[in-house]
């Protein structure tokens, strides 16, 4: 059996140097906001971002994160030091066939996300690694209802973030979710919209990218990660044209021309990306 590799953040500090913390970043609004949060505090962050997995919205979440490490280089609150973010490609992260099967077992009956299968065995790979998965209702967060179906929470080492307890939490689930830290899972996207004008980080936050599947630049309002924000609240991450799109795919007639217009988008889209990749690959 895979063994659970979790560790406290702060044991990774040597002779008195500031604690590492790995995080996994797309250039969201759930991750970014712990981004900004850690920004404010003695550390060093260690963002990590994957790609290579046919993701339409790379290159904007790549963007994304440019940007806001510059407003964050700015401000005169950032006590954190960043170091540079680490790419790394989804083919390279090792094969792990006992986690890939707790994955499908899990997948079966909770429909979580595919990237949950490479997340999982990246996590192995960096214990602790920290996820921004945000509070919201079961029936529209497939990760919850995997958490609530397959573990249960308790608090990490550090008191601020929370891990799968490994004596409570099912095989699949150690497994699978096992190797995270969740330092936001108890905030709601207001709670951090809260936070973030409480702070005075508005102008970070303007940079964030939610989208999957962008159509001509912007949110499409269709993909799993727009229809969650509008779904909690969140719609102002999105442009108008994409909540309209949000609304109207409920109806045949539009559902049917979305499609249509979401896969003649991914083809051309995917032309491009192919060669995106091999520059990553090169840098």
């Amino acid at each position: 059996m895979v063994k659970i590799k979790h560790i406290d953040d702060r044991t990774n500090a040597k002779n008195n140097q500031k604690p590492i913390i790995n995080i996994l970043w797309t250039g969201g609004w759930d991750s970014t906001y712990r981004i900004v949060e850690l920004s404010r505090r003695v550390c060093v962050v260690q963002p990590i971002y994957v790609y290579g997995d046919n993701r339409l919205s790379e290159k904007y979440e790549i963007n994304a994160m440019y940007k806001i490490l510059k407003e964050l280089r700015k401000k005169p609150s950032t006590k954190a030091e960043f170091l540079p973010i680490k790419f790394i490609n989804k083919k390279d992260i090792p094969a792990n066939q006992e986690i890939t099967n707790a994955y499908n077992i899990i997948a079966k009956n909770t429909n979580l996300g595919s990237q949950h299968e490479w997340l999982a065995r990246l996590a192995y790979s960096y214990p602790g690694l920290e996820l921004g998965t945000e509070a919201s209702p079961l029936s529209i967060s497939n990760i919850l209802k995997a958490i609530n179906q397959y573990g249960k929470l308790i608090k990490d080492k550090s008191g601020e973030g929370y891990i799968l307890d490994p004596v409570e939490s099912s095989n699949e689930g150690i497994l699978v979710l096992g190797n995270f830290k969740f330092p936001i899972i108890k905030k709601t996207g207001k709670d951090m919209k809260k936070d973030i004008q409480s702070w005075g980080y508005e102008d970070v936050m303007k940079n964030v990218w939610v989208c999957h599947t962008p159509l001509y630049g912007k949110p499409c309002g269709l993909c799993h990660p727009c229809e969650l924000k509008i779904e909690t609240g969140m719609s102002f991450l999105l442009t108008r044209s994409a909540v309209k799109r949000y609304r109207n795919s409920k109806k045949p007639f539009f559902r049917y021309l979305y499609k249509s217009e979401l896969l003649l988008n991914k083809v051309i889209k995917r032309l491009f990306s192919k060669v995106f990749v091999k520059r990553m690959d090169i840098q």
